[in-house]
């Protein structure tokens, strides 16, 4: 295995990519796919695991036993950019495993060096507005998300050990740069040796405003962000009525961030979202008085001079394991590309143990 470490960096071509690593051209791997995508980056077989910096605008962070790297290229676009990489890597190169204590003590070192590096919880537009200690109980309640843990929470080994054997922690650097930390904890069945699956995904800003409009809405996030802004109150709301229900507090003052590029495109300065108050109405009254036509205005907070108007989209929504009520295209937040087409009196699919919650379904439109 070559001595220098990969190099890698948010925003270059597959093909600077390479160039920036000759030593280690035998293990680059393209893997084509449909509509137009291809897989680039470098796969390494088990026990000679890479070490990779990677380089983000304006600082880099060192990982040891990189078992793969895969950045998403659209090759209908000349020269297209890798704007999300997934990397995974393992803390242990032997086949014996590791401790829970090594692990633990290795991950936290980790969240400390990007701490250090000014890495931040980044509170996404369904996060609850918590509290560090507060998003840990939150993620082990089972009403509770295990996606909106706050990296900089000091974990006890004894609280580490009470977390699911898949976690998650999201994290940003400014608005350049955003990352997804999961692990998962398994246990070999023959030998009892615990193994930690590390991985990041590391993507720039377009990147987290796509995955906020889905995939296919990828090539005209303007329009369809700005038709979503008018639902973003309820996503929080209703996983602040889940914390509320737990006995948690929230933290009303807490800021959101501006996203420059949605702000550049579309007007929207994602630092002011608007949020509904929690401690005067939960999600499931906000949704039935609306759908009674009462204006529910007044329970946005800080009462801002243009307020949002829940469109009609809330009002077409259904629980999982209920029938449909109207034949169309439906989605639910709590799965990644969930869109699809439903008949009416079609029971509702529904995702136990998923990293949002309870299992929404918004009624999207009657054609696609």
């Amino acid at each position: 295995m070559p001595d220098k470490p990969l190099e890698i960096a948010l925003n270059m071509t597959a093909e600077e990519l390479y160039n920036a690593n000759p030593e280690y051209k035998a293990f680059q791997e393209g893997d084509a796919q449909p509509m137009g995508v291809t897989f680039q980056g470098y796969d390494f077989p088990r026990f000679q695991e890479s070490k990779m910096v990677f380089k983000y605008p304006i600082g880099e962070f060192l990982i040891d036993g990189v078992m793969s790297v895969i950045a998403y290229d659209n090759i209908k676009t000349p020269n297209s950019l890798l704007t999300d990489y997934n990397i995974t890597f393992i803390f242990n190169k032997d086949s014996d495993g590791i401790t829970d204590e090594d692990a633990y003590k290795k991950t936290m070192n980790l969240f400390k060096e990007l701490e250090d590096k000014d890495w931040v919880f980044a509170n996404s537009i369904s996060s609850p507005r918590l509290s560090p200690e507060d998003s840990f109980k939150f993620a082990l309640n089972s009403e509770g998300s295990d996606l909106y843990l706050d990296f900089t929470y000091d974990l006890t080994f004894e609280e580490w050990m009470q977390l699911s054997n898949i976690q998650t922690w999201q994290l940003r650097h400014g608005t350049d740069a955003f990352m997804d930390i999961m692990y998962i904890r398994d246990t070999d069945p023959e030998t009892g040796n615990r193994h930690y699956l590390m991985s990041l995904d590391i993507s720039d800003p377009i990147e987290v405003v796509k995955q906020t409009v889905g995939a296919d809405h990828r090539d005209n996030w303007e329009k369809e962000y700005v038709r979503l802004y008018s639902e973003i109150p309820t996503w929080r709301l209703q996983s602040e009525t889940q914390a509320l229900e737990m006995g948690l507090d929230i933290q009303q003052d807490q800021p959101d961030y501006t996203l420059p590029l949605v702000l550049e495109k579309t007007g929207i300065d994602t630092g002011k979202f608007v949020s509904i108050d929690p401690y005067k109405t939960t999600y499931e009254e906000f949704i039935k008085r609306f759908d009674a036509g009462e204006d529910m205005t007044p329970y946005y907070e800080n009462q801002p001079t243009a307020k949002p108007e829940i469109t009609s989209q809330a009002r077409g929504r259904c629980p999982a394991n209920q029938p449909c009520p109207k034949s169309g295209y439906w989605f639910t937040p709590a799965k990644k590309d969930s869109r699809a087409y439903f008949k009416q009196g079609d029971i509702m699919p529904d995702y136990p143990n998923n990293n949002w919650g309870k299992v929404i379904w918004q009624f999207e439109g009657e054609k696609g």
